[in-house]
C-alpha cells in the first residue's frame, strides 16, 4: 500500500498545475504549406495513438482550450516558441521547419494516456537549433540486421520520430554500394524503396541526402565515367527529391583525388541539368598523407562546383586542421560512425567478449551516457 499510495501522491503532484487539452482543438491557417499540414497530421495522429482522442482542426479559434499553430516567418531558421496560457498552447514557427519541430517539442511535452491529454502549465520553450545540418544515414540494405525488412510505413514512422526529434536532413544510399544487391527480407526492391523513402522525407520538408560511392575501378577511364554519369543519373532522377550528395573518397572507393574530384565536376554538371540546386560534397576518408596533401593542393583552387566537404571516419586529420587547411567557403560537415559496436570510430569500451564475439559490430546496444559523451 505504501508504494501505491506513493505513486498516487506522485501522479497528483505532477497534474496539478497541469493544462488539460482532452477537449482541446487544434487551430491552424488554411493557407498552410504541404509540409505544414503534414506537420500538424503528425500532431494529430501521435496523440491519437497514445490516447485514442481526435483532435479537431479547426481554422478560426474556437473557445479555450486550443491548440493554436503558425508560422511566423521570421527569426533563427527551424526555431519556435511554445507557450501554455491559462486559454491553451500556442505553437509559433519561424518557418516551415520551425512549425514541425514545435509540434514535435510539444509532443515531447504533453501528458498523454487513455482519453487524458494535459500539459505543464505556465510553460514558454523558445529556441532555435545550435547546428544547422543535424542527418541520420539510413540504409535500406542487409547489412545492418534489421532495416532490409522494413516497409515503407515503417520507414515512415521512423523517419518521423526523428523529425519530432529535431532530425532536419536524411542521407539514403544507393541501390549499389558496396552491400549485397539483394536480401531475402526486402518487401520492395531497392531503387522502389530507395524513392518511397525520398518521398516520405520530403513529405515532412527534409533535406534528401544521397550517399554515393565511387566504387568502380578506374574512373580515369572515359567509359566507366560514362557509366557512373549515366548510372547516377538513372537513380536520381527516379527520386521525388534531392538536395545534396555526398561522395565518400574511401570506404568504399579507392581513387586519387584528382581523378575523383574531375569526375565529381562531370556528376555535379550533368545532375544539376535537372537539380539545379543539388549541393556536392566529398569527403577525403582513406587517404594516405600524399593524397591527402594533394586533396588539400586541388582544394585550394576552390572549385565552384563543390559544396563542402565531410570529415568521416579514416580521414588522417582532425576537424580542425581539416578547417584550417579547406578555405572558408566550404563549411565542413561532421560524419561520425555512431552506429557500430566494435571494429569501428567509437567501439563499446571494455564490453564482454562473449557479447563482442557473438553479437558483432551491428547490435541492439543503446548506449545513451555513451553517445552524449561522443556528441560533447
Amino acid at each position: 500500500m505504501f508504494y501505491r499510495s506513493l505513486l498516487f501522491l506522485t501522479l497528483c503532484t505532477r497534474f496539478a498545475d497541469a493544462l488539460d487539452l482532452t477537449h482541446a482543438s487544434v487551430v491552424s491557417p488554411q493557407n498552410f504549406s504541404a509540409s505544414e499540414q503534414q506537420a500538424v497530421r503528425v500532431l494529430i495522429e501521435e496523440v491519437a495513438k497514445r490516447t485514442e482522442i481526435a483532435l479537431p482542426v479547426v481554422h478560426v479559434a474556437p473557445q479555450s482550450p486550443a491548440i493554436s499553430i503558425a508560422n511566423a516567418r521570421k527569426g533563427a531558421p527551424e526555431g519556435y516558441r511554445l507557450a501554455v496560457t491559462n486559454t491553451g498552447v500556442s505553437i509559433i514557427g519561424n518557418d516551415a521547419r520551425g512549425v514541425l519541430f514545435g509540434i514535435g517539442r510539444l509532443l515531447r511535452e504533453l501528458h498523454l494516456s487513455k482519453q487524458s491529454i494535459a500539459i505543464a502549465d505556465a510553460l514558454t520553450i523558445e529556441t532555435a537549433p545550435h547546428y544547422k545540418l543535424r542527418g541520420h544515414q539510413l540504409g535500406y540494405r542487409p547489412k545492418t540486421n534489421s532495416y532490409d525488412a522494413w516497409s515503407a510505413p515503417m520507414w515512415d514512422q521512423y523517419i518521423r520520430d526523428l523529425a519530432i526529434f529535431g532530425t532536419n536532413a536524411i542521407e539514403l544510399i544507393p541501390p549499389r554500394s558496396d552491400d549485397d544487391a539483394d536480401s531475402p527480407h526486402f518487401p520492395l526492391p531497392p531503387m522502389q524503396m530507395m524513392a518511397e523513402m525520398s518521398k516520405i522525407i520530403d513529405n515532412y520538408g527534409l533535406d534528401v541526402w544521397i550517399w554515393y560511392p565511387a566504387m568502380d575501378k578506374d574512373y580515369s577511364d572515359p567509359k566507366t565515367v560514362e557509366f557512373a554519369l549515366n548510372e547516377w543519373a538513372e537513380v536520381y532522377n527516379r527520386l521525388p527529391r534531392i538536395d545534396a550528395i555526398f561522395v565518400p573518397g574511401g570506404d568504399p572507393g579507392n581513387t586519387p583525388p584528382a581523378v575523383l574530384l574531375a569526375l565529381l565536376e562531370k556528376q555535379a554538371a550533368n545532375l544539376r541539368r535537372t537539380h539545379p540546386k543539388l549541393q556536392m560534397w566529398m569527403s577525403p576518408q582513406g587517404f594516405n598523407q600524399t593524397r591527402m596533401e594533394e586533396f588539400y593542393s586541388l582544394v585550394a583552387q576552390q572549385p565552384r562546383w563543390l559544396t563542402g566537404i565531410v570529415h568521416g571516419p579514416q580521414v588522417r586529420d582532425s576537424i580542425a586542421t581539416l578547417r584550417k587547411r579547406v578555405p572558408a567557403r566550404y563549411p565542413i560537415r561532421n560524419y561520425p560512425d555512431i552506429t557500430h559496436s566494435l571494429h569501428c570510430q567509437f567501439p563499446v569500451p571494455n564490453w564482454d567478449p562473449a557479447f563482442a564475439m557473438t553479437l558483432g559490430r551491428e547490435t541492439i546496444n543503446p548506449r545513451p551516457v555513451d553517445e552524449a559523451a561522443i556528441f560533447r
